[in-house]
Order: structure tokens, then sequence, then C-alpha cells
């Protein structure tokens, strides 16, 4: 009888275990798959070598029972397929990038299997019983042994092949299993009769449990759940920004215009109002800032903040940083020393406003925190690594070292509650940081408190094309004063009176024939009564009838062909392809100045010297014939809404 203890004790093991495994409610994937065939192969050979104990200890000449044959027959074919499902399971984490060899290999085991198991049954099978204690031998058990021998093979060649994952949790329980088979041909060599791979297989199935990747569904449940909680959080958050950047973009608009109109007249109006004109002006351009950050912190979150590179002339623009804010630092009396390296290469490669951005915010932070002293604002050229290093150097107010690692933290004003007078959001160097990172960079800090700070950037970047570049400055001329548009007619469409105003002063001197008027459908009308507009600019937010919906019914009309830009407060990335796939011909981004609105008009328009080849025809043919197929499309527009 003691040939049935360990039998029974893991026939009871696998008992709990399967319970455990199956009151658990569990994700279902391959590697649970496999390791249910796993643990029923093995329950069902400890039920079958039980059956077989069981009458060899209770009838004379077991051996000899045909039942005792075949059971063993049967017993076989579990022997073939759990190390069938162990090599699968051992192939599945060894192919992680490669999983499309798993299924047809997959299908090619199982019939090698069935084929195998099919053979089994018609050799022979010799059981032998000594006092009770009864084992086998012949072909059949010999072919059994030799596959599963072969599959643990083809699982050292596995483990050979993937030898960086050799120390994965997930193969312990090979390395477990080949530890007990060596164990029982030892065994086997001095207690023949002892049957230990039934237990062999419960206990490999036993560490298994703890390795395999068999999740709890409630709490793969939960945790879906609160992602997707953070993830709609994040995306209402992100929407309020992106909501909140554009409606504030919007009166600013209407400030930046009047502003800039205002400073036009410089030579006209008192100092007193040229002056209140400029400090206008700049606190304009620190809301825009603010605005900006806002905004870019909306598009970070988004996953939409892109790098866009190109090439520039590096001098040019690092001076240019220089010229805007020695002014500035002119204002508080602090000393700004520039150096520009002269080993910098005359044209680089790279995202130049990003750069700019980067740089802009550690002066600007130094211009915040430093009320006396010196301001350094050195750029490098690194030929060892072909990057720029940028450092900006300050005697402000340094930083406490405890406080160092909250330097780039979101919405993060370090000694905010005892500097009241620093303006910002505190999202500046946080979103320097994540450029920084983008860009494939990195920042260092050193800081001593009430001594100083020193930022040094190091961005990697490419030589760029002189020919390149010299295509881009033609493109990017100013060309405020070259267009006239005298004849030419402009529809502006905007439901806010005030931005019309501020479009029309901007415009005035291209000599445009301007019309307006105040939403998508008083345009259709317009249109149709007229179609003789050179060029459309479009608001998108209207009341009636929107930009969207406009845009559709005029590209719907065959006899219309004048370009429309959607004039909006749409800053996020990928805006211009949005609009595009709309139908509209560009884009532009309030607020604007005259030079924004110049460069657009004269790519869409050309200069305005030279007429058109063809010319719009405006008999009466022509015009009943637009009449007619405006009105069906303002139906239309009436029904859509």
């Amino acid at each position: 009888m003691k040939n049935l203890y360990l039998p029974v004790a893991c026939f009871m093991i696998e008992l709990l275990l399967i319970g455990v495994f199956f009151l658990k409610k569990t994700i279902k994937n391959e590697e649970t798959k496999l390791y249910k065939f796993m643990i029923f192969s093995s329950l069902i050979d400890i039920i079958i070598s039980l059956f077989i104990f069981g009458i060899a200890y209770t009838v004379p000449n077991a051996e000899d029972l045909d039942i005792i044959v075949w059971l063993n027959k049967i017993d076989f074919i579990y022997y073939i397929f759990w190390p069938t499902f162990m090599f699968l399971y051992i192939l599945y984490i060894s192919i992680e990038n490669n999983k499309d060899l798993y299924a047809p290999l997959k299908k090619i085991l199982f019939v090698f299997d069935i084929a195998i198991s099919l053979l089994s049954l018609f050799l022979e099978v010799k059981p032998y019983n000594v006092d009770g204690e009864m084992s086998v031998f012949g072909s059949a058990a010999t072919l059994v042994y030799a596959v599963a021998i072969l599959y643990i093979i083809g699982m050292i060649v596995l483990l050979i092949v993937n030898y960086r994952k050799i120390l994965s949790k997930k193969y312990i329980p090979f390395y477990i299993l080949v530890a007990f088979m060596i164990f029982a041909v030892i065994i086997r060599q001095y207690h023949p009769t002892l049957i230990i791979i039934p237990s062999i297989l419960v206990y490999v199935n036993l560490i298994m449990y703890f390795t395999i990747e068999n999740p709890d569904a409630k709490l793969v449940e939960y945790e879906k759940t609160e992602k997707e909680r953070a993830e709609a959080a994040s995306l209402a958050k992100s929407e309020f920004l992106s909501s909140m950047s554009h409606e504030l973009r919007t009166p600013l608009n209407a400030i930046v215009g009047l502003s800039e109109d205002i400073d036009s007249y410089k030579d006209k109006v008192p100092e007193e109002v040229r002056e209140d004109t400029k400090d206008i002006i700049n606190a304009s351009n620190t809301l825009l800032e603010i605005i900006g950050s806002i905004l870019d912190i909306s598009k970070i979150e988004s996953g939409k903040l892109d790098i866009i590179c190109g090439d520039y002339d590096p001098k040019e623009e690092f001076e240019s940083v220089a010229k805007i804010n020695r002014t500035k630092f002119a204002e508080k009396n602090l000393t700004f020393n520039v150096q520009i390296s002269d080993n910098i290469p005359e044209v680089l490669f790279g995202d130049r406003l990003r750069i700019k951005q980067i740089i802009n915010n550690f002066l600007s932070n130094a211009y915040k925190y430093s009320d006396s002293g010196t301001v350094d604002y050195i750029v490098n050229w690194l030929d060892a690594s072909g990057s720029l290093q940028i450092i900006v150097k300050d005697q402000g107010r340094g930083i406490k070292p405890e406080d160092i690692g909250k330097l780039f933290g979101k919405y993060d004003r370090l000694g905010v509650e005892k500097e009241s007078n620093v303006q910002g959001t505190g999202l500046g160097l946080n979103i320097t940081k994540t450029l920084i990172d983008m860009m494939g960079g990195k920042v260092e800090v050193q800081s001593e408190y009430l001594v100083g700070s020193t930022f040094t950037v190091t961005l990697p970047q490419k030589i760029g094309s002189k020919e390149e570049l010299e295509r881009i400055r033609k493109e990017n001329a100013r060309v405020v004063d070259k267009l006239d548009y005298r004849g030419k007619r402009l529809l502006v469409v905007d439901d806010n009176m005030l931005n019309i105003k501020v479009l029309k002063k901007a415009i005035k001197a291209f000599n445009f024939i301007v019309d307006e008027c105040y939403n998508g459908k008083e345009a259709l009308e317009k249109i149709e009564m007229n179609n003789n507009y050179d060029i459309v600019l479009m608001d998108i937010l209207m009341p009636i009838m929107g930009g969207e919906e406009a845009i559709q019914c005029l590209r719907s009309m065959p006899n219309f062909h004048s370009p429309v830009v959607a004039l909006t407060a749409d800053a996020m990335t990928g805006a211009k392809e949005k609009y595009k796939e709309m139908g509209f011909d560009d884009y532009m981004a309030k607020p604007f100045t005259r030079d924004t609105i110049a460069k657009k008009l004269s790519g869409i328009l050309g200069d305005g010297k030279e007429e058109k080849e063809t010319k719009k025809k405006d008999n009466l043919e022509n015009t009943a014939t637009i009449n007619v197929t405006i009105n069906n499309y303002n139906v239309d527009c009436d029904n859509k809404k």
C-alpha cells in the first residue's frame, strides 16, 4: 500500500490547486489556457494511476488483466500531452516578438501528438507487479518517454536561444521539471516500482501557478476602471485648458491688434500714449506667453506636442533672443552679458522655435528671480557631440538644496509665498524640461541659495543646408510694405465685431475692398449675390451657422473657387491639418499681427501687383446659375441645422 501514499497526497494537492485556480476569476490568455490543460492532464494521470494501484493491490495477477494494459496506454497519452503543453508554454514566452510563429507550430505539435498517441495504442505494454507495487515497461513506454525527452530537449534549446531571459521567473517551472526528472531517473534505478512522475507533474503545476501571467480579473477590471477614470480626468483637464486658451485668445486678439495699430501712430500721439501702448503690448506678450504655456501643457498631456525641425541660422536666432531680452533686463538694471561662440555652424537643423522657447524660459526665470547683479547668456557649439550648449547664469535668489528636485515640477513656483510679485503659472520650467527631453538633450542645474543659479542645456543638432535656409528666408521675408491688393475684394466672416475691427485695421494698408458679415449663413447669402471675392477669412465658432458647416456648403458650389482661410483661436497641434481637411485653404490662429496676415495673404494671393491669368465672369447667365445653386445649398444647410 505504500506505493499509494504519494499519488493520494498529490491527488489532494491537485484538487486544491484546481479549486483555487477556477474559483478565482482570471483573465483568459494563452498562458492560463495552457496551464488549464496541464493541470487537468496531470489530474487524469493521477486518477488513472490510483485505479491501476487499487486493482494491483486487490486483484491477484492484476498485471495480466487487459484493463491494466489499456489504462496504462491511456495514461501514456497524458504523458505525451503534458510535456507538449509545457513546451508550448516555454515557446510562447520565448517568442514574444514573433507570435505569428506560435499558432502554426501549435497545430503541428498537436498533429504530431495525436499520431504518437495512436501509435502507442498499438505498441506493447508490459505491466509487472511485485507485492502490489506495479510498474510498466515495453515499446509503448519507451516511445512515450522518448517523446517527453524530446520535448525537454526542445525546451532547453529555446532557453539557450533566449539566454538573456534565463533569469526570468517564468522559466522556474522548467528548471524544477528538469531537476526532478533527473532525480526520478536516479530513483528509478534503485526503486523501479516507485511511481514518481505524476507527483513531479503536480509539483511543477503548483510552482507554475505562481509564475504564469494569471491576473485576478476583478483587480484587472478595477485597474482598468481607474485607468479610464484617470484618462477621462486628464482629457477633461486638457480640454478645459485648451478651451480656456481658446477663449482667452479671442479678446487678446483685440488687445494685440489695437495696440499694434496705436503703435503705428507713434509719431502722431503724445509720449504718454506711446508709453502706455508699449506697456499694453508688453502685458499682452506676457499674457500670450502664459496662454502658450497652458496650451503647451495641454498638448503634452494629450501627447500632441510636436518637435518640428528645419534649417535655421543659429547666430541670427540666438542674437534675436538676446535683443528681445536686453531691453527687458535693462529696465530692471540687470547687467546682461551675451556670449555667442564663433564656432557655431552657419546653418543648423532643428526646431528653432522650441529652442528659442527653452532659452527664453530660462532667461525669463533669471529675470523674475534676480533683483540685481549680472545675467550671463552663453551659447557654445560642442564639436565632439554635435550639440549646442546653452548656459544661463544669474546672481539672483538661488534655490535651496531641498527644492532643486522640485524645480521642473508642474505648477511649482519655489518660494512663491514670499514672492507674490513674481508673475507666472509655474509651467515654464516643466515645459522646458519636456522640450529638452523630446529633443534628446539634457539640463543640469547648479544653484546656491541667495547667491545665484546656473542652468546648462545640451541639445543635439544636425548641420543644416545653406540652400534650404535661403529658400526659407525668401518665404519668410517681410512683405507688409510690398503688398497692394487694390481692387481686390475680401470677405471677413466673424460674429465678434471687435475682431472684425481689428482685422480691418491690420489690413488697411493693403487696399482691399472689405466686406463683412457675422455668420456662415450671411456669408453664403453675400456670395450668392456677389461671387467675386478674391479671398474669404472665416471664423469657426459662430451662431446660426459656423465656419465648419459654411465651408462644406461653399465647397459644394461648382462656381465658387475663392480661397477660404480659417480664422480661429484654436492653436492646438494639428489644427492646420484639421481645418484643411474640412475644406479650408489655410489657417490662421488668433491673436495675429500684421506680419502674420501679410505672410498668409502673400502666400495665397501673391504680392497683388500682377493680374490673374483668368478673371471671374460676371455675366447675367453665370450669375443666374450661381443664384439657383446657392439657394439650393442654403436650403440643405438650413435642413442640417
